[in-house]
């Protein structure tokens, strides 16, 4: 083998080595992204089911199966914080639901994160049969 064939397949090599580490680190990259992420989009949701949990085991609805703002504020505000996230509120009157909306708090997120879920009294099982009943 000749001295230029030795240098064009070192060169060869280094190349194909430099591209094969980028590719690696690119997919080890991705791959923490979306660990973070998953984690991110659980803590959302755990916020979500503990705001369900709360509010189905707590007397937050009157004989009328409509919601006791005063009640559903106290239980909503007696979970326990989260400093990732940011929890709001906000009920909506025409179908007597309460609108939960959880976002992340994150700056360095690409995309905001944020989800939220209408509640209704009768959903979370806070009417008596004969109320749901009733024309």
């Amino acid at each position: 083998m000749t001295f230029t064939e030795v240098v064009v397949s070192a060169v060869i090599l280094g190349i194909s080595s430099q591209v094969s580490l980028q590719g690696w680190s690119r997919t080890s990259q991705a791959a923490a992204a979306s660990a973070r992420t998953d984690q991110q989009v659980r803590l959302l949701e755990q916020r979500l089911l503990a705001s369900r949990r709360a509010l189905a085991s707590a007397p937050v609805a009157d004989v009328g199966c409509r919601w006791e703002p005063e009640a559903v504020v106290a239980v909503l505000e007696g979970l326990p914080e989260n400093v990732e996230l940011e929890t709001s509120w906000q009920f909506e009157p025409s179908v007597d639901g309460l609108w939960i909306a959880v976002e992340l708090r994150d700056a360095d997120a690409s995309f905001p994160l944020k989800r939220s879920q209408l509640f209704t009294p009768a959903g979370l099982g806070h009417c008596p049969r004969e109320a749901n009943d009733a024309p």
